[in-house]
């Protein structure tokens, strides 16, 4: 519920009036009540020794000893009726001589000079804890007569044994006597030790209704002075602070309708408003007309960044989209090519990322994937990311070694590089006929390969990320895929995903879920992926692309041509080649002579490029028969894609030596070169190309 102003400043002003009012009356009264209390006290303790100083000690002494030496021959005697007490009493009758009235008539009259209501001497008993009255100055039925006895308290006994200390006069309230002020001292003889004391009763009847009468007109008089107060207060209060306060409420409400009101003439209720009261409130309303300004400034900024943001959102989408075009995204990819099935995913962590995919027949028979990653986020990693990727795409030319062309993409990312970024990158360029597989790794993460239905992270070395380094070298690496394998690569935004624990995704769980999929076609395959990427992160937000792809190989490429056979580069496969040549020349009626060299030839070629091409690997071999008919002539050709080699540039062995002289190795090509017809020998696009021709 909304309380106004006005009713908390009634409020509070009252409580605050309240308690000063009561906390006034309070100290009054106390200071009041004490200062009658004090005057009682003062006044007891002077008639009590005003009455010591004036008795007769002597007479005292006398009436003291004469009535305690009754009192000790039967002290603090219990009575059973009446009677008994009368003739208790009476024993002390003898004592009462005209000293003893003279004493009497003397205490009396200081006891109506001072209008006490008793005045008393009493002795106190130390065996029996009793004070026995000796004299008493009242003569009415309310007097206690010589021999009346009573308890003493432990108060008043400490008193009466330290009179050096004296009594100190107290304040009772009882049923029988009323309010009473009691004070006593002690009567000494001319040696100084006391035979008696004095005690003087002052009523405070009187007293105590007057007290109460102040109390009453003093909280009338508090109760009409606050309330005069209230009304002062709750007159300046809503003058100086209530109505300046709603009335800047009321200007700053008004604000927005005033805003949008053309007949404003753009000048609010609060620019009009003017407030004097010379206080806080007057600083409070130029403040708040500081604030309007600073708010119709701040929402004019801000209709022009809002524009231009939307200007700038805007480009980013097309950006975005321009990006998103820029990859491929169709897929089945290549639905002609049954050798392959392909697909490849990029979600970015901003409007635009730096991630990038590709893939592109290089041509019909080699096919190229692209993975890379560019550092930093946004426009310029976008921007990086494009330039790269065309580079990357322009340079893959068939034939050409894979770490050329990375050497020369990175040269020319290295040229006016000012942002400094760089990019890892991994690219592979399977060959559909053979299943060899040539790549290379700048910087990139381990592609995962499926080999029998298990993936299994590749390890292959890592060259320098591009654009780091401009004479950077890159190695092209090569393996051998079968049909049925597959290859993943993604970026790091996979691995290095984070869920709200700051754990990392790593690649125990890549590896995880890929082989609880590994059955399944890359189109199925990817989006499992992300979805337990997704499960894992929950609710943390995603601070880097990611970007994956899946290659698999399901079949080798058939070529149709009978005159060419492509076999993994093995010496098993040396009858196959030899059964191939020997039909295509069984077709040439070719001689027997003639047919024994080639098949020596073969057998001496076919096995350097099984054992020297691939070491320690293995990989496809080509070997292609071609007929020329004038002169009739067969040529074949032996082509690797194995390390570099001419098998033609060793010096020929001296056969003139016998064999122990001779030096080991080269009689096999020695011998092919003098049973062919024409032996030639070069490296291109990345092949060792050997062609060896006989006339027939």
């Amino acid at each position: 519920m909304k309380i106004h102003l006005r009713t908390k400043a009634v409020c509070g002003i009252l409580i605050m009036a309240l308690a000063l009012t009561l906390a006034a009356g309070l100290i009054s009264y106390r200071v009041y009540a004490g200062a009658m209390d004090n005057h009682y006290r003062m006044m007891a303790k002077n008639i009590a020794q005003t009455a010591a100083d004036v008795m007769d000690k002597s007479a005292v002494r006398k009436y003291t000893d004469a009535v305690k030496a009754v009192y000790l021959a039967d002290p603090a005697p219990e009575f059973e009726s009446d009677r008994e007490l009368e003739d208790y009493l009476a024993k002390y009758d003898g004592l009462k001589d005209d000293g003893y009235w003279e004493l009497f008539r003397m205490l009396e009259k200081i006891k109506l000079a001072n209008g006490v209501v008793s005045l008393y001497i009493s002795y106190m008993d130390p065996e029996s804890m009793t004070g026995v009255y000796i004299l008493d100055a009242d003569n009415t039925e309310t007097g206690c007569p010589a021999g009346t006895w009573d308890i003493i308290y432990p108060d008043n006994y400490e008193a009466m044994t330290h009179p050096e200390d004296g009594f100190d006069a107290y304040i009772t309230d009882t049923e029988e006597y009323g309010w009473l002020c009691s004070a006593g001292v002690a009567v000494p003889d001319e040696n100084g030790q006391v035979i008696a004391h004095v005690f003087v009763d002052i009523s405070m009847d009187s007293v105590m209704h007057d007290r109460q009468s102040y109390l009453t007109r003093l909280c009338a008089v508090l109760v009409l002075v606050t309330a005069a107060m209230v009304c002062a207060l709750l007159l300046a209060v809503n003058r100086a602070v209530v109505r300046p306060i709603n009335a800047l409420a009321a200007a700053a409400g008004s604000y927005m309708k005033e805003r949008e009101d053309p007949a404003s003439g753009g000048v609010s209720a609060l620019a009009r408003l003017d407030i004097r009261t010379g206080d806080e409130v007057e600083n409070l309303s130029h403040a708040m007309k500081q604030m309007e300004e600073d708010i119709n400034l701040y929402i004019r900024d801000l209709t022009t960044v809002t524009a231009e943001k939307e200007r700038i959102g805007a480009e980013l989408d097309i950006a975005t989209h321009i990006q998103s075009s820029m990859l491929p995204c169709i897929f089945p990819a290549f639905p002609d090519r049954p050798e392959v099935d392909i697909y490849a995913s990029m979600n970015p962590a901003k409007e635009v990322g730096g991630d990038f995919y590709d893939f592109f027949m290089v041509d019909d028979t080699h096919l190229a994937i692209v993975v890379a990653d560019v550092s930093g986020k946004g426009v310029p990693a976008a921007l990086f990311m494009v330039i790269g990727k065309t580079l990357i795409k322009d340079h893959t030319t068939p034939g050409r070694d894979l770490g050329e062309v990375f050497m020369e993409v990175n040269k020319l990312l290295c040229e006016g590089n000012g942002e400094e970024l760089f990019i890892t990158a991994f690219e592979g360029v399977p060959d559909l006929e053979t299943g060899q597989f040539n790549f290379v790794n700048a910087g990139h993460e381990m592609p995962f390969i499926r080999r029998r239905g298990q993936y299994t992270p590749e390890k292959i070395r890592a060259g320098f990320v591009l654009a780091g380094m401009e004479m950077t070298r890159y190695r092209m690496g090569s393996l051998q895929l079968e049909p049925g394998d597959a290859i993943f690569q993604y970026t790091d935004g996979v691995t290095e995903a984070t869920n709200a624990n700051n754990e990392l995704y790593g690649m125990e769980r890549l590896e995880a879920v890929l082989n609880r999929n590994a059955d399944a076609a890359p189109g199925a395959l990817l989006p499992a992926v992300k979805a337990d990427i997704d499960a894992f992160v929950g609710d943390a937000p995603q601070f880097d692309d990611i970007t994956m792809l899946c290659l698999e190989f399901k079949k080798m490429m058939n070529t149709s041509d009978p005159n060419e056979m492509t076999v993994e580069a093995s010496l098993e496969n040396i009858p196959a080649v030899t059964a191939f040549v020997d039909e295509r020349l069984e077709e040439l009626d070719c001689p027997i002579k003639a047919q024994m060299q080639i098949d020596v030839a073969i057998d001496e070629l076919f096995s350097n490029i099984a054992r020297y091409a691939y070491d320690p690997a293995t990989g496809p071999a080509t070997v292609r028969v071609d007929v020329d008919r004038e002169p009739l002539a067969v040529r074949i050709t032996f082509i690797d894609h194995g390390k570099p080699y001419d098998p033609l540039a060793k010096d020929d062995p001296d056969v003139t030596l016998s064999a122990e002289e001779r030096q080991i190795g080269g009689l096999g090509i020695f011998m092919v070169k003098k049973t062919m017809d024409d032996v030639r020998y070069e490296y291109r696009d990345g092949q060792n190309i050997l062609t060896v021709e006989k006339r027939l």
